[in-house]
């Protein structure tokens, strides 16, 4: 196809295709974005795995992926599959043991260790303080802000 164009021709191709977008050339090739149909079936994967397993492998369907990416599945596999994932998902969600709340308290420790791993001892930086401490410092915002408005 290339070879029957003029040199004039290919300018122009090659000047299109360099200011064109790769999702709009992709849409335009596959009829749908490659790159957004990847991102979904990357997500919906993630979610089983979290869901079934508790964990997240990000190699596990990397082959997949890329297939998506390179426009070997049709804009009908794509849909195909959400179709057949969301339904999965959904029983998944209601038999899952996975808690459906952060607990907040072991995240922020996760977070001081990391942050003592890198930088050293915060001891002098972060103060935890003890839920009375913590109850004492809300209600003394809370009165201030009475107190501003001059109602104490």
């Amino acid at each position: 196809m290339l070879e029957n164009l003029t040199n004039k021709q290919l300018l122009e191709y090659y000047n299109l295709y360099k200011t064109t977008k790769k999702r709009t050339i992709d849409i335009k090739i596959y009829k749908y974005s490659t790159k957004f149909a990847c991102h979904v079936v990357r997500l919906l994967v993630q979610c089983e795995q979290v869901m079934m397993e508790g964990d997240l492998d990000l190699e596990r369907n990397r082959e997949q992926l890329k297939s998506i990416r390179r426009g070997e599945w049709k804009f009908e596999d794509v849909v195909n599959f959400f179709n057949q994932k969301e339904g999965e998902l959904e029983s998944l969600y209601h038999s899952s043991k996975l808690q459906h709340s952060p607990d907040e308290q072991k995240i922020k420790t996760l977070l001081l260790n990391c942050l003592e791993m890198h930088f050293g001892s915060l001891d002098k930086c972060v103060v935890i303080q003890s839920d009375v401490q913590q109850l004492i410092t809300d209600l003394e915002l809370v009165m201030g802000k009475y107190k501003k408005g001059g109602v104490i």
